[in-house]
């Protein structure tokens, strides 16, 4: 009853053991320079403008009142 459980435990430790790769040393690599000024793509200014407008306008509309939060199936 406890063979397959051995088994199981046993197999992957020895192929573990026999079949494990030496160690390489990690390349070291030159550290890359980050540039001063934020690389910002066009198209996300565009959504966070877009966003913000919507959000703009939420706030609007519940100020004065006349949002409604509808359920759409």
């Amino acid at each position: 009853m406890a063979i397959p459980i051995i088994i199981l435990f046993t197999i992957p430790i020895i192929l573990g053991i026999v079949y494990v790769s030496p160690f390489d040393e990690p390349e070291t690599s030159d550290p890359e320079i980050i540039s001063e000024e934020p690389d910002v793509s066009i198209l996300y200014l565009a959504l966070v403008g877009i966003w913000t407008f919507i959000l703009l306008r939420m706030l609007i509309q519940i100020k004065k009142g006349t949002f409604r939060i509808t359920q759409k199936y």
